[in-house]
């Protein structure tokens, strides 16, 4: 199929936005006269709380737009939509869970002109939740082989950022999320930047007529893949960044060793710490990203490593995590995997991890106290939020991650190292 100009799909897209597909739920008297929700004080003290959530957890994990913690978020963003490795078209990744599936007893199934399913829950969510922002994100790991073959061609470029803009303005979204696993050569990089200032041209030419429209990027946190970006040409058109602080270690090390997938620095043992957060993001920093607009990306699950003695030593195998994961994935509501696990934390290195030595099984994953570490790194280091990936492996009540950043975001005033629990213990959601 032929890509149009970037010139014709500008005038194009402006007159299609114009004409949303799908038309939401009538707002009626409630939509002026509704009280907004009051989120939690990481809003209020200007740090953002991003959420991820995947069209597929409402299927295994049967999660839901209603099981948000909406109140301890700023955004949600929506994944993954596709894309089309021809012409770049921008799509749906699942119409289903996306549109058509039925949530209330009263809807009907989606169609062209009726609109459904988890897009029209975020849609009703964010009128009850006025401080709430919703984003759609592209790509992904899945869908981001996709993009490589269209990213040469500037006017399939085109196609992509006015697709994009059109689905997400017709699907009442507050911007767009991009992920692409990952650009490969600076040549790309220069694409990619080029794809951005597309996007942002788009977005931007709605200024007068809504709220301006985010733009943001899941950026990569291997050294082989940030150090191929043209992070100040990005800079320019982001709103904020998603520094993927996780996957450093997994079913895929090589050479087999069991190590931190998730850790804040460095150690002296290179096998359990072959990669760390912090130097990732003073490479960003460094090339020209804002500071305050960098998000420490977290996650809500750990990788398992079975036969080994722990952290720098050998393992074979991961076994199969959370819905059959073949990658020995586990969220983080299912952990620590036995009652025999003993639970290791280290603050110093922005690190935990679980250990059964029954069945010889090592876990890193963030615990309650490194996430409020972590939470500390983001306001020493002038950073702009965190986010969470994906929303829906997280607990409830004290043992919620979400919830112990949250916290300590929104009240920079703890004492950690003082000897009195009052002061350094403090439960996530409590009042002080």
């Amino acid at each position: 199929m032929h890509c149009p100009t970037f010139l014709s799909v500008l005038i194009l897209c402006g007159f299609a936005l114009s004409n949303q597909t799908y038309p939401f739920p009538n707002r009626g008297n409630s939509w002026n006269s509704s009280t907004p929700s009051q989120p939690d004080d990481a809003v209020r003290n200007g740090k953002r709380a991003v959420g991820f959530f995947g069209d597929w957890n409402i299927y295994g994990r049967n999660f839901t737009v209603a099981d948000i913690p909406v109140k301890q978020l700023t955004h949600v963003i929506y994944a993954f939509a596709n894309i089309n490795n021809v012409t770049g078209e921008v799509t749906l990744g699942d119409p289903w869970a996306d549109v058509e599936k039925p949530f209330d007893g009263n809807d009907a199934q989606g169609n062209d002109t009726n609109l459904e399913g988890s897009i029209k829950q975020l849609y009703l969510l964010k009128q009850q939740n006025r401080h709430l922002k919703t984003l759609l994100s592209v790509g992904g790991w899945t869908y981001s082989p996709n993009i490589s073959p269209i990213l040469h061609n500037e006017t399939c470029r085109a196609t992509f950022a006015s697709s994009a803009v059109k689905l997400m303005y017709n699907l009442g979204f507050d911007g767009l999320d991009y992920d692409y696993e990952y650009i490969n050569s600076t040549e790309q990089a220069a694409q990619f930047v080029d794809l951005l200032a597309k996007t942002r041209t788009l977005l931007d030419a709605y200024r007068n007529v809504t709220s301006p429209f985010l733009l943001t990027f899941d950026a990569p946190a291997g050294p082989e893949h940030y150090e191929l970006l043209d992070v100040k040409g990005m800079d320019q058109y982001l709103d904020f960044w998603t520094f993927m602080a996780f996957d450093y270690t997994g079913a895929f090390t090589t050479p087999p060793y069991a190590g931190h997938a998730q850790n804040l620095y460095g150690s002296n043992d290179t096998l359990a710490t072959p990669f760390n957060t912090s130097s990732g993001i003073e490479y960003y920093i460094a090339q020209g990203a804002t500071a305050s607009k960098l998000h420490l990306g977290n996650p809500l699950y750990g990788h398992a490593f079975q036969n080994t003695h722990g952290p720098g030593t050998p393992f074979n195998g991961t076994g199969n995590g959370s819905f059959g994961d073949a990658g020995g994935n586990w969220d983080y509501d299912l952990l620590p995997l036995t009652r025999n696990a003993s639970i290791h934390e280290d603050e110093e290195l922005g690190l935990s991890w679980s250990y059964d030595g029954d069945t010889k099984t090592m876990v890193s994953y963030d615990t309650p106290k490194i996430a409020r570490r972590k939470a500390r790194y983001v306001m020493d280091k002038g950073l702009g939020g965190v986010s969470w990936w994906q929303i829906s492996g997280d607990k409830k009540g004290a043992e919620s991650l979400v919830g112990a950043t949250v916290d300590c975001l929104g009240s920079w005033k703890i004492y950690p190292d003082s000897p009195y629990s009052i002061f350094k213990d403090r439960v996530p959601g409590k009042e002080y």
